[in-house]
């Protein structure tokens, strides 16, 4: 198992225990030993979600969007951070980039001029 990989773990496992800041702890160290690690961005997301530490929740998201561009999950969880911080119409944006994502489509093409 890699180093970033028992850092999940070790999130997953304060996760269990309903330690979510030390979670995010966990989920950060992982995407330091691997930036291109998507489980750990969607992790860490989440968890600074549950936190309510939205802008940094945003940042975290916006890296897995990068990573996988064409993931469902990955823009649902982006539209619940953005909906949360209060940034509706982007929130919109990505929950209509999710719907496209789950049909099959190019979520890149939604919001950018033909």
């Amino acid at each position: 198992m890699s180093p970033a990989n028992d850092s999940m773990e070790e999130g997953h496992m304060a996760l269990a225990m309903g330690e979510m800041a030390e979670a995010a702890i966990h989920y950060q160290k992982a995407t330091t030993l691997d930036s291109g690690h998507a489980d750990a961005w969607q992790c860490l997301g989440m968890a600074l979600v549950k936190l309510e530490k939205l802008d940094e929740a945003i940042v975290a998201l916006e890296k897995l969007v990068q990573l996988k561009p064409r993931d469902q999950l990955a823009y649902t969880s982006l539209s619940l951070a953005l909906g949360r911080a209060g940034k509706i119409s982007e929130a919109e944006e990505m929950a209509a980039k999710a719907k496209v994502a789950a049909w099959g489509g190019d979520p890149g093409k939604i919001g950018n001029p033909a």
